[in-house]
């Protein structure tokens, strides 16, 4: 399989992923009910879609890890297995509610400012802390790695940042709107999220082909 054929996937999944965010678009802001296609609704098609690209990142960092006989690719593969169990097990909701109770005598659920809960505070810190344990993995994996790996790794890592932006930043901001605004941000924080996996799926399968040569 020759690098234009995986760059045909990268804009078929792309494709996929936009067609997702324009139906959640429509569902928000329409009379039409497409909210099984909607990237903000759990455990429906946008999400199951997403579940997929965590699952064949790892298996893809398996097999350069078996082709490479290296452990940095195995340290990697830590990375899209973490987050494919914590959006499927919901792990920052249930470790973010244990943390604002430990914070805050209340109600998690009581509010701060706006729509912005003492559980989303909890959920920030957990994430934050998930995301410097990530980045210490990923390092790992960075120092183990030849030249030709880092130079990959490095485009790897950028689009996990943009992820991370969406996860953390944009999560966080979009608490505190309310109404239509509420709904887009919605959609931009999960869309958002979906286009670097994306990217990293298509080019984790490419530079396998490519190391296979």
């Amino acid at each position: 399989m020759n690098f234009k054929k995986s760059d045909k996937f990268l804009l078929i999944i792309l494709g996929i992923d936009i067609i997702f965010i324009l139906l959640s678009l429509i569902d928000s802001f329409s009379r039409f009910d497409l909210s099984s296609f909607a990237v903000q609704n759990e455990n429906l098609f946008a999400e199951k879609f997403q579940y997929l690209k965590f699952i064949g990142i790892a298996i893809i960092s398996l097999l350069l890890a078996i082709k490479s006989r290296s452990l940095n690719f195995l340290f990697l593969m830590l990375i899209p297995m973490y987050l494919y169990l914590d959006d499927s097990r919901k792990f920052h909701e249930r470790f973010g509610n244990k943390i604002a109770s430990f914070l805050y005598h209340g109600s998690p659920y009581d509010t701060l400012i706006s729509k912005f809960r003492y559980q989303d505070i909890g959920e920030i810190l957990y994430m934050s802390l998930i995301a410097l344990t990530l980045l210490i993995i990923f390092l790992i994996s960075l120092k183990l790695s030849d030249r030709y790996d880092r130079n990959f790794l490095k485009k790897i890592l950028k689009l996990f940042i943009v992820f991370g932006i969406f996860a953390l930043f944009v999560d966080g901001i979009h608490q505190l709107t309310k109404g239509y605004i509420y709904k887009l941000f919605s959609i931009i924080e999960d869309g958002g999220e979906m286009i670097p996996i994306s990217f990293i799926t298509a080019y984790s399968l490419k530079y396998l082909f490519k190391r296979g040569d």
